[in-house]
């Protein structure tokens, strides 16, 4: 026989299956994910567009924004080889591109040819592990060789490049498919981009690179430096509405929504301590509500007495230390029952928060915040 706080235990758990989330979840809006697409198709004009959703899509989820976006995109960019099988077992047939770092594990190599993957190229070994993949593959190899204009990670100094044109003409298996290179800071530096973009265009005159995919323009260099969209416009963080620069004034509208529920309500006298370390100390009688969620989960232990949470849509501060995978909150005079929504990030009624605003809370930027929400909370896609 149920106690009365089982009966209660049961019934919030009813309630969030009916919802179709548990207790916490990120919602991930279609509408909002094909207005951005809109308008950076626009602006892309006559180049085709890449959507970045390497890191799990930007921590939204990366085979649930594929499989919204793949209609509208003519590209998908991933991180790594896993990334872009989980594509092509998630059904998406558009071409993909590894863009940084792959195994040299030959049997992947052959299976990812075999699925016509293409790869970055930016050292003399992949020249050589991918012709001969290829050729177990009995297939050509799709390249993209990576071009070091001056960011200084990953790439081909642009010095080496005739060295790695004469290997790759020399290779039976290999179809050069592409050149491309990243900015340092197409947001804020404008000589030092321009300066970049004039070496990749005097690498991209050379005659290998004529039927080539030329593409450096990420999605704030799209919009700021018209010149840097050449073939492709490779759209990561604008693809999810949130904004590299304040110099970007297209229109966006955020993608992700991180929402839990209320697991207990209690009341404190003044006086009284919450959490770890005793860093908070009520001020006066105070209704506090715990919500499941916490820094394993991705929501920052920085944000510890310096947050705050949207509860009946008004803003609740985070009081005391984040934990593990609990976090507190102050909802004195505000309505809140055990079982109700609370959201981390995102909009309630009038009230938003957003991922800039919690970058700025604990010194980082937006794509952070959204990147390190856990990769296993559930991702729902509404409307």
């Amino acid at each position: 026989m149920f106690t009365p706080h089982h009966k209660n235990i049961t019934s919030v758990w009813a309630r969030s299956q009916a919802s179709g989330a548990g207790t916490t979840w990120i919602e991930i809006s279609k509408s909002a994910l094909l207005f951005n697409i809109r308008q950076m198709r626009r602006i892309a004009g006559k180049a085709g567009l890449m959507a970045v959703v390497k890191a799990n899509a930007y921590g939204h989820g990366m085979v649930e924004v594929a499989g919204i976006v793949r209609g509208q995109v003519d590209w998908f960019g991933v991180a790594g080889l896993d990334e872009a099988l989980l594509l092509r077992k998630s059904r998406i047939r558009k071409p993909v591109l590894v863009l940084s770092y792959y195994e040299k594990d030959k049997t992947a190599l052959v299976f990812a040819i075999s699925r016509n993957i293409s790869f970055a190229v930016y050292t003399k070994l992949q020249i050589h592990l991918l012709d001969e993949a290829a050729r177990f593959a009995r297939r050509k190899a799709r390249i993209h060789l990576k071009i070091d204009t001056g960011t200084s990670r990953l790439g081909i100094p642009p010095g080496d490049l005739g060295d790695f044109l004469r290997l790759i003409r020399g290779a039976k298996h290999l179809e050069l498919e592409g050149m491309f290179s990243h900015f340092a800071d197409s947001e804020g530096d404008d000589k030092y981009t321009k300066k970049q973009l004039e070496i990749f265009k005097r690498a991209a005159d050379r005659p290998e690179f004529s039927k080539a995919l030329c593409h450096i323009a990420c999605s704030a260099a799209a919009i700021i430096y018209p010149k840097s969209r050449q073939d492709l416009v490779r759209i990561g963080i604008a693809l999810y509405g949130l904004y590299s620069s304040k110099k970007i004034r297209t229109p966006l509208k955020p993608v992700l929504s991180w929402k839990t529920r209320i697991i207990q309500i209690k009341e404190l006298p003044k006086g009284s301590y919450v959490g770890y370390g005793l860093s908070y100390k009520t001020k006066r009688n105070t209704t506090l509500a715990i919500l499941p969620v916490g820094y394993a989960d991705g929501y920052d232990r920085k944000f510890s007495n310096n947050a705050e949470v949207l509860v009946s849509g008004r803003r609740c501060r985070v009081v005391g230390r984040v934990c593990m995978n609990l976090t507190m909150i102050d909802v004195t005079g505000v309505p809140a029952r055990v079982g109700q929504e609370a959201v981390l990030l995102g909009r309630q009624g009038r009230a938003e928060i957003t991922a800039d605003e919690l970058g700025k809370r604990v010194g980082t930027i937006n794509y952070e915040i959204v990147t390190r929400i856990n990769w296993s909370l559930p991702r729902y896609v509404k409307a």
